[in-house]
């Protein structure tokens, strides 16, 4: 009996001891919030973009011609040749 009532008095003691706030207290640092890239970030990454995009298809494109050369001339050789040996029978 005894200690149920020094235990109802120590808990009413801790609850009236407690304060408790309606209002959370002020911070002093401000919230900041997160905004998407700025248009400078975004011009320079499409700027980035649009460059690498552009030596990679140039650099295919003058293999492609290098490659299409090499062709028309190993033709023209033979062509020459057939030509040569056309007239070479007469």
């Amino acid at each position: 009996m005894f200690s149920r009532k020094l235990l109802q008095q120590r808990s009413l003691v801790q609850l009236s001891a407690r304060r408790f706030s309606a209002e959370a207290a002020p911070t002093t640092q401000p919230i900041k919030v997160k905004r998407g890239a700025g248009l400078f970030q975004r011009l320079s990454s499409f700027i980035v973009g649009a460059g690498v995009s552009a030596l990679v298809s140039q650099y295919y494109i003058y293999n492609e011609l290098v490659i299409g050369n090499e062709v028309m001339l190993a033709k023209q050789k033979e062509l020459e040749n057939k030509l040569k040996a056309l007239e070479g029978r007469k």
